[in-house]
């Protein structure tokens, strides 16, 4: 084995040892990263917007300040509307109770599990289970940890929204910054990773969120065609979980059928119209549409899609799936512009020869 083959192994091994610290740094600072990388993302879509203005020669920071207050005004009118629907959903459990016993009365008589009419549909779970499982104090447990999280989300908007307005600010800097920190071929492999980067994680979340926008209005739709309760709920959770790849479609169409099951049971015709109008649409969207408006531009092999989502999901949970393609895509740009981390970046992409015109030169 010649040196420089044995000097290569040991560094695809520091590598690796290197990315595994990397990642456990990540996981274990999630508090922290999480935020940052949030509010980057947010800044990277809304940097163009912001270039955009500064044409018609507004100051930077007034397009900036524009920017925001349209940021903070979008998060409230949507912040408004789910709170709004989840405080109906909770005026409203009476109603539903009923359906639920509906139900488990229907499974129970299937399954010949034990069902008293007298009593609330939890104490039949409960006595369904022969007291395995504490229903009733894992739902108060459920909602003492929802009502913190809530806590924590405002805390965490507020932050993010305060770093954007920071990277903004400071962006139109960046090529100034490069030329200043860099000087020759790395001044050109920086450049082209920062510009790359821009270009396509922008184009992805761009195109992400207008396709996942048009299948949360089709969703909320398809609700209101049926008079499901609580449109506005499925429609924005649909929009929410578009953003994952595979997994998030078939979650918000299992959800919504659900509801419709629940709501609708015994009629069938509302529950499948639901479940086959649900399926339509994130099939049309995400599997014909979006391939054709994405094209292969991102470049990233569907099985490594899969493991990342897997792996940011196990890192940062629901944060870390949406973010696992954006993430991914970095990943592979930086692996293109350096040399040694050529061959990650082919195993990472789609096509092999693709990814090859992308390196940069030594």
């Amino acid at each position: 084995m010649s040196d420089t083959e044995h000097t290569r192994q040991i560094t695809y091994l520091l590598v690796f040892i290197a990315s595994i610290i990397f990642f456990a740094v990540l996981k274990a600072t999630a508090s922290v990263a999480v935020p940052v990388i949030l509010a980057i993302m947010l800044s990277f879509v809304m940097l163009p917007i912001v270039r955009n203005m500064n044409k018609i020669h507004i100051p930077w920071v007034i397009n900036v300040a524009i920017v925001t207050i349209l940021l903070v005004a979008c998060i409230a009118i949507i912040g408004t509307l789910v709170a709004a629907s989840l405080k109906t959903i909770v005026t409203q459990y009476t109603k539903y109770e009923s359906k639920f016993l509906s139900i488990y009365e229907f499974v129970a008589g299937k399954f010949h599990l034990k069902f008293d009419a007298g009593k609330s549909f939890f104490y039949n779970i409960q006595n369904a289970l022969q007291g395995q499982f504490d229903v009733s104090g894992a739902i108060k447990k459920g909602i003492f940890s929802f009502s913190e999280n809530i806590v924590s989300l405002v805390k965490n908007i507020l932050l993010i929204i305060l770093m954007v307005i920071f990277l903004l600010v400071e962006m139109h800097l960046t090529g100034e910054k490069l030329n200043e920190a860099f000087e020759g071929k790395m001044k050109g492999r920086m450049m082209n990773i920062v510009r790359r980067t821009m270009t396509q994680v922008v184009r992805f979340l761009f195109i992400k969120f207008f396709i996942s926008l048009a299948t949360g209005v089709l969703v909320y739709a398809t609700a209101k065609i049926v008079r499901l309760d609580f449109a506005v709920v499925w429609g924005f959770l649909a929009f929410v979980l578009n953003f994952i790849p595979t997994f998030g479609s078939i979650v918000s169409v299992v959800a919504t059928s659900l509801f419709a099951l629940l709501q609708f049971f015994p009629h069938p015709g509302p529950i499948i119209f639901v479940f086959v109008m649900t399926i339509t649409i994130n099939m049309i969207l995400g599997n014909v549409i979006e391939p054709r408006i994405e094209g292969d531009n991102l470049g990233i092999s569907p099985f490594v899609i899969l493991v990342m989502l897997s792996l940011w999901g196990w890192m940062w949970g629901f944060v870390g799936m949406i973010l696992a393609v954006p993430l991914t895509v970095i990943m592979k740009i930086v692996c293109e512009n350096v040399s040694l981390l050529h061959p990650i970046a082919i195993l990472i992409g789609n096509k092999p020869q693709d990814t090859k015109d992308e390196f940069t030169p030594d």
